[in-house]
């Protein structure tokens, strides 16, 4: 028998199935992405917890709750709007896909709309706060980026406010345009920041191989450290969500649920790196700045929380022989010291 009489398939254009089928597969990759976050903020927090309460960063944890709830929120409206899509409503004219599009203005899918917009502020904000402490806090380097920061608020705020007026809702060739300029501005800061991290960690990285030898540029040094500290991997995911947007095409709909949790995904792993001891502070900035252009320091201190709430507080020592003929290094030693 022909498999085509045997197919139980809807009739209708293949194009239209295709694209129910990257909305469909879309949220379950979305779907796998927050499952990624759930484990992420468990272990963040309780990092942060096992903390004595007089040294807990209450701010980093409110930080942490709000990025989850945020990522629960939209989440659990897609959930709604797939339910809704496949199941509730699956006869509404142009079937599930035409269903997802006419209802993208809805109360329920807004509400994760603006959920993800605001996580994508909460990330960017914490990005440019890495920035700002990895550059030595020093303010004048962080105002332009802070300027484009700014400049994609204001266009997430007229992509909402087009997505709730325009018949064509979040695709209309206004709301493309207010989201085109959102995401351009959010991502471009993001590979902005990225390439500025990376750089400053590269610079740090060689003075300290050339004042204290390879082994010690480990775990702060790292290229897992460069990309989490940066948090590139949201720039990459949020280009692929770009271009698909712009172009209109279906692969938007399976990057966008992605997009939303990474949102979440990648400010959460640089808080796990804070919590656990494993992050970049100021005085490790300080220090290892100062150490790279005179010569290896005393002690330079690599405590994500140093003085504020450490995990634990991990100095490099140096022992320093001096002789009539040459200056020598004899001993290094790694010295982890108490939790503070």
């Amino acid at each position: 028998m022909d498999n085509a009489t045997n197919s139980y398939a809807p009739a209708g254009d293949a194009s239209n199935a295709l694209v129910e089928k990257s909305f469909l597969d879309g949220y379950a990759l979305g779907a796998v992405s927050y499952g990624i976050l759930v484990i992420l903020t468990w272990q963040t927090l309780y990092s942060f917890l096992s903390l004595p309460r007089t040294k807990m960063p209450w701010g980093l944890v409110t930080c942490a709750c709000c990025i989850f709830t945020l990522a629960t929120i939209g989440f659990g409206s897609a959930t709604k709007i797939n339910e809704e899509a496949f199941i509730d409503d699956r006869a509404a004219p142009g079937g599930p896909s035409g269903f997802e599009v006419s209802s993208f203005a809805s109360g329920v899918n807004m509400m994760g709309v603006i959920a993800y917009v605001v996580l994508s502020w909460l990330a960017d904000g914490l990005v440019l706060w890495r920035f700002w402490l990895i550059w030595g806090s020093n303010y004048t380097y962080a105002v332009f980026p802070a300027l484009m920061l700014l400049g994609s608020i204001v266009s997430s705020l007229a992509l909402i406010v087009a997505s709730f007026q325009l018949a064509d809702s979040f695709w209309a060739a206004r709301s493309v345009q207010f989201g085109t300029a959102y995401w351009s501005l959010s991502i471009a800061l993001n590979v902005l920041l990225t390439l500025l991290i990376t750089g400053r960690i590269l610079l740090i990285r060689r003075r300290i191989k050339r004042s204290l030898g390879p082994q010690h540029a480990g775990k702060y040094f790292s290229a897992a450290a460069m990309i989490v500290e940066s948090a590139a991997l949201y720039a990459g995911v949020g280009l692929l969500f770009l271009g698909a947007y712009v172009k209109g095409s279906a692969l938007q709909n399976l990057v966008f649920p992605v997009l939303g949790q990474v949102q979440g995904i990648a400010p959460m792993l640089i808080l796990a790196r804070v919590a656990q001891g494993r992050a970049w502070s100021q005085s490790t900035v300080e220090a290892t700045a100062a150490g790279g252009m005179r010569g290896p320091p005393a002690t330079i201190p690599l405590g994500s929380l140093h003085d504020r709430s450490a995990v634990e507080n991990v100095t490099v020592h140096i022992s320093t022989q001096h002789d009539r003929h040459t200056d020598s290094v004899p001993s290094l030693s790694d010295k982890a010291g108490s939790p503070v």
